[in-house]
């Protein structure tokens, strides 16, 4: 301990001391035995609980008390030193020794820099009560405003601390970048507008209001109320001392009293019911615009006035006893009561008495009265409502329904009944008609009425299909229209329409016009096929023949000699070329007959010519039931086998194939499989080859898939619709 003691002397700034439980000083650093001119503690017993002002013992010995060895204490004390100066000290518990008695380290520093020093102990000299002990919140400024001295209540009044207030300097620019203060009507006030920079500079007192948010977010609303210093010179130094007292609690409540009083006039104003306050001598204090308007009163008249002289004296007779009762009980009272006008009609309220306690101890009570409509009255237009609804139903041949969402009985027209099949029943509720709605409607129309009434529609529309009574479903179309009150739904009335028979139609017409398109394919199918049949012919039959002949000619030429030799040969070969290529180019284009031969027959016919080269090895499977296949779709599959196999020969390198075709009920299914050299198709341009077979194939919504890699060959898999 007194290594610490020694190691931190060197700090003059800092104030070092060891004290027990009861205060007593063990040992000090230089700065604690010089500033407060203490006797050393080793050679003469010294309190530290001397050197602190009485007023703040308290919050020394608060702070020693709860100080652990986790958890240290601080505190803002004023300490002697000729003058009691004010010093923030922290508190740290030691563990030292084995006995039971504790000792402290406790480190200060003073509050007041050097600067401020003269001017605060020339404070001191006549205000020292007033600064140490004082009670109330004490700021005084210099003539440039600027903070001299404060008192521990003026720091709790802005939230803060002694350390915090007398570490701010350039208060002038604070106040103008930094701070948020304003009067009383929310207008920000300028520095030069102060009450104490007004004191400096006037030489009076002068009082205000100021608004100020502190740093937490709250806001306070504090007095200033300074003044002038003028004694022995002092205003050389310092000019003006601001007594600051906290009204926000005052000023809280006048507000929640104007709040109050606004909502107490605004429900005066705006409720609908009839409402009063009276005291026990029966005068009137305040009512409602209702309770004027019901009794055609004048409000500036009315109020001071006994109740039984202004209103009629049949509704004071009727409530007379009920105000006495509530007066001496002072409990509420309920009751319904019948009132008998002078003109013999009656009416029907129901009234509710309470008593209210007002600050001067007066006995008052206040009342409502809500007017009831005549039940036997109600009863007989509900009835005749009822009736003119069911008549209405029976007139029309709508299917009508209304559902009352607040007792959840829904009411159906014979019409509506009559439409699924069903006898009318009132039992059955929204749960038995959504049960009847196809499942795959069903949450869709929920959810569509949900979002109607969460978002205050007005009205709804749906088409569903409706289970009826003999199992078949109808396609309906339900129309809702929603009624509210006070924001809520409370019932909504619709009709249906049966669109069955519309539903069928257009399933019909969608159908011819599927078979329309069917027949257009096929149409354009046999149109194309038929004129690259003519163009096979023509070229086979016309452009072939005239090479044939032209070939004749060159056969008959005699060249004169090698050269004219070489040149006949080459043109006769080259001849034959073109006529082969002919020859081979129009037998791709003639459609086979296959009305008289079988696909699987004509495919045959296209690999038999393959093989006879030798070039590819070809295996075909099949299971085809032709009649099961269109022509148009049984050229495409041919023309499609007859594309890929060039595409194998051309550019694959292939040696064996294998091709395989099979049809159901469904679907045609065509697979093509080689050993070639393969490609990415990713990556690989699609040649004019595959752009035909997919156009072929999705020309009857079939679906062409290509599964290739490099090296590792390439499959076509086609698969074509058989009833599409």
């Amino acid at each position: 301990m007194k290594q610490i003691i020694g190691n931190t002397s060197r700090q003059t700034n800092l104030f070092l001391t060891v004290i027990n439980e009861k205060g007593l000083i063990s040992c000090a650093n230089a700065s604690m035995k010089k500033d407060l001119e203490l006797n050393d503690p080793r050679l003469v017993s010294v309190n530290f609980f001397d050197l602190v002002h009485p007023a703040h013992l308290g919050h020394l010995k608060n702070a020693l008390s709860q100080t652990t060895n986790i958890n240290h204490g601080n505190v803002e004390l004023y300490i002697k030193n000729g003058y009691y100066h004010p010093m923030k000290w922290q508190v740290d518990l030691l563990e030292e020794g084995t006995g039971i008695e504790k000792f402290f380290l406790c480190v200060g520093y003073k509050l007041v820099d050097d600067e401020r020093t003269n001017r605060f102990n020339e404070l001191l000299k006549n205000n020292f009560q007033l600064i140490v002990e004082g009670i109330s919140g004490l700021i005084y400024h210099d003539i440039n405003g600027e903070l001299i001295a404060a008192n521990q209540k003026a720091a709790s009044i802005f939230g803060t601390t002694l350390e915090t207030l007398y570490s701010l300097k350039n208060i002038a620019q604070l106040w103008k970048s930094e701070w948020s203060i304003t009067n009383e009507n929310g207008e920000p006030v300028a520095f030069e507008e102060t009450p104490f920079i007004k004191a400096i500079k006037t030489g009076e007192s002068h009082t205000q209001t100021l608004v100020i948010r502190l740093r937490s977010g709250e806001k306070k609303w504090i007095l200033f109320s300074s003044q002038p210093l003028i004694e022995n010179h002092a205003c050389k130094n310092f000019s003006v001392v601001s007594n600051i007292v906290d009204i926000t609690p005052e000023r809280q409540l006048s507000r929640e009293l104007k709040e109050g009083k606004a909502l107490i006039n605004a429900f005066f104003e705006q409720t609908p019911t009839l409402a009063w306050v009276i005291d026990e001598e029966a005068n009137l204090h305040f009512a409602s615009n209702a309770f004027y308007q019901h009794f055609g009163l004048n409000k500036k008249e009315c109020v001071g006035k006994k109740v039984t002289d202004i209103v009629p004296a049949a509704v004071s007779r009727t409530l007379y006893e009920t105000h006495i009762k509530v007066f001496e009980e002072g409990l509420p009272v309920q009751t319904t009561e019948k009132i008998k006008w002078a003109d013999g009609t009656h009416s029907i309220s129901h009234v509710h008495i309470f008593p209210i306690h007002s600050v001067s101890g007066k006995k008052m009570a206040g009342g409502q009265a809500i007017n009831l409509p005549d039940k036997s009255r109600l009863e007989k237009e509900l009835k005749d409502a009822h009736e003119r609804m069911l008549n209405l139903s029976r007139a029309t041949s709508d299917a009508i329904w209304e559902w009352d969402m607040q007792s959840g009985q829904i009411f159906r027209n014979e019409t509506l009944m009559e439409m699924i099949g069903y006898q009318l029943d009132n039992s059955r509720g929204l749960s038995w008609w959504l049960r009847r709605i196809h499942p795959e409607d069903r949450n869709r129309l929920a959810d569509k009425i949900k979002d109607a009434t969460d978002n205050m529609q007005q009205s709804w529309q749906d088409e569903y299909r409706f289970k009826c009574a003999d199992g078949s479903y109808k396609h309906v179309e339900d129309k809702g229209f929603v009624v509210y009150e006070n924001g809520l739904p409370v019932k909504m009335i619709g009709s249906l329409q049966d669109k069955s028979e519309i539903k069928e139609l257009e399933n019909e017409l969608a159908d011819v016009r599927l078979q329309r398109q069917k027949e257009i394919s096929e149409t354009v199918i046999r149109v194309q096929e038929k004129e690259r049949t003519r163009i096979g012919y023509e070229l086979h039959d016309n452009v072939n023949q005239i090479l044939s002949t032209v070939k004749l000619f060159f056969d008959r030429i005699t060249p004169a000699g090698q050269e004219q030799k070489q040149l006949k040969d080459k043109s006769i070969e080259y001849l034959q070329m073109a006529i082969d290529e002919i020859r081979k180019l129009s037998k791709e284009l003639v459609t086979p007959q296959l009305k008289k031969e079988t696909l699987a027959e004509s495919i045959k016919a296209i690999i038999a010519d393959i093989q006879m080269t030798g070039a590819l090895k070809i295996t075909f499977v099949h299971d085809i039931d032709d009649q099961l296949l269109s022509p148009g779709k049984k050229i495409t599959l041919f023309r499609i086998v007859q594309e890929q196999l060039k595409n194998i020969i051309k550019h694959s390198q292939a040696t064996t194939t294998q091709i395989c075709i099979q049809t159901n009920e469904e679907n045609a299914r065509l697979e093509i499989k080689d050993n070639g050299k393969g490609f990415d198709p990713h990556q690989t341009r699609q040649g004019i080859g595959l752009a035909n077979i997919h156009e072929r194939t999705q020309f009857y919504n079939g679906i062409a898939n290509i599964e290739a890699s490099a090296g590792k060959g390439c499959t076509l898999t086609v698969t074509i619709p058989i009833k599409e």
